[in-house]
């Protein structure tokens, strides 16, 4: 009888380190992200001014493919330059990396996924919904001649200017803030852990989403994938907040 156990018991343990292996494999050669490098592209580009680009920014399920620019370069008012634009002329990874960009068409309070007229940050918007956040989690920065991933762990709106998210120098105490603050405010719960000694990323757009108030940044927050850290699919919920996202675009007022 024993015996019987314990070739039940090392039938079960082999199984599972077979699958375990199927699940690697698949993981390594078929990650749910794969970077498609953008040197190349970086290397080449000139803005209609001449300048080059300081990094090329990829965010996964959207057509957001494009040039990042230092802000004093370049006139980035300019609709023609398809682009974002950074406070920062550092061509080096950052430890706070933010990237701006126009949203010109996407203002209303139920913001298309895609649209062929979209051409810089309008597609971010896309991540206000819960199905599409759950299929598309990570943003490609390419800088200093190499392609860099992140996770994302937050998606919010913020108002006025409560935090220096510019800053991409901050302490380890205004790192925490930071964290703390866009994973309180995301409407989503992202089974991504994160703190001060993570790179981060944080890309920026204007949004009329509730109503003609100027008030308002959506942001997207994301952390860079660490060292031999598998790049997968992770788990992402609705949270309280987003009830009042639901119903704005359901077509209740804002009262806030």
């Amino acid at each position: 009888m024993k015996k019987h156990k314990r070739k039940i018991y090392l039938v079960v343990v082999l199984l599972l380190v077979i699958i375990g292996g199927i699940i690697g494999v698949k993981n390594y050669l078929f990650p749910y992200y794969k970077i498609e490098s953008r040197t190349k592209q970086l290397k080449k580009f000139r803005t209609i001014d001449g300048e080059k680009a300081i990094g090329w920014i990829k965010v996964q399920g959207t057509d957001i493919d494009f040039p990042i620019v230092y802000y004093y370069d370049s006139d980035v008012s300019d609709a023609t330059n398809e682009l974002g634009w950074s406070f920062s002329n550092k061509k080096t990874l950052q430890k706070k990396t933010t990237i701006f960009s126009h949203n010109i068409l996407n203002v209303s309070s139920n913001p298309l996924i895609r649209d062929k007229n979209h051409k810089r940050f309008e597609q971010l918007l896309s991540f206000i919904y819960t199905d599409f956040v759950k299929e598309n989690k990570y943003i490609q920065y390419t800088v200093g001649k190499k392609d860099y991933l992140y996770k994302i762990y937050g998606v919010s709106f913020q108002k006025g200017k409560k935090l220096n998210y510019k800053n991409p120098n901050l302490s380890n105490k205004k790192m925490k803030e930071y964290i703390k603050y866009t994973k309180k405010n995301s409407y989503f719960d992202f089974n991504v852990d994160v703190d001060e000694n993570d790179k981060l990323i944080t890309l920026v757009t204007c949004t009329r989403f509730f109503g003609n108030t100027t008030d308002y940044s959506f942001v997207v927050d994301a952390r860079l994938v660490r060292d031999k850290e598998i790049v997968k699919n992770y788990k992402v919920t609705e949270k309280k907040n987003y009830d009042k996202i639901k119903k704005i675009m359901e077509g209740e007022k804002d009262e806030a």
